[in-house]
């Protein structure tokens, strides 16, 4: 299911810790239990189920926190070494592209008319725009703050959906919410100030 692909996805911010730990940062156990909190308001506003057929699907997407959490990893390394973030994105959408247009080739491809190329750009240009505050705030700020403030994505979504499509939240979605908000306070008390960043030569 979406919802569980979703929220085994954002464990990435709890890998990205573990990476940081062997790298040999050292994550506070308030900052490790802010990250927690915040993917148990994720659990719990998205509210994902298993069944006994999908273990494989739930360890592939497990296996995807992993991944993303290495890619933020090497994000912050390459932001540490003086790398603009115009370029690690332009690099990110370059491969991110070339493997599209590979999937394309057994896909269905349908005629882009006026609207439906407007809502493409607008989608290019907020996600090429997040990308580059993504990369910027994984490599110049407090890396594991950032990563706990990306669980407001859900938060947004969920707001998204009752202002544009009037969807009603009930008291457990509000709980997940409010679970969500206290893991990025806790996360901005507990996370250690900014590294300072090495210009590259």
């Amino acid at each position: 299911p979406l919802a569980a692909a979703v929220t085994l996805n954002y464990t990435s911010a709890i890998f990205l810790a573990i990476y940081l730990a062997f790298s040999g940062q050292r994550p506070t156990a308030g900052v490790f239990g802010a990250l927690a909190l915040g993917l148990a308001g994720v659990g719990l506003l998205l509210r994902p189920t298993w069944g006994a057929d999908q273990l494989l699907g739930a360890l592939l997407g497990l296996a995807s926190g992993a991944l993303a959490g290495m890619a933020y990893f090497s994000v912050r390394e390459l932001g540490q070494r003086g790398e603009p973030e115009t370029r690690t994105v332009f690099y990110f959408s370059l491969v991110s592209s070339l493997g599209a247009t590979c999937w394309l080739a057994w896909s269905e491809l349908h005629p882009v008319d006026l609207r439906s190329g407007s809502l493409l750009f607008g989608v290019a240009a907020f996600a090429t725009a997040a990308q580059l505050a993504m990369t910027r705030a994984y490599a110049a700020s407090r890396t594991l703050l950032a990563a706990a403030l990306a669980y407001s994505t859900v938060v947004f979504a969920s707001l998204f959906g009752i202002v544009f499509w009037h969807e009603t939240l009930d008291r457990w979605s509000w709980l997940a919410i409010g679970l969500i908000i206290l893991s990025g306070v806790a996360a901005t008390h507990f996370s250690p100030p900014a590294p300072v960043r090495r210009s590259s030569a």
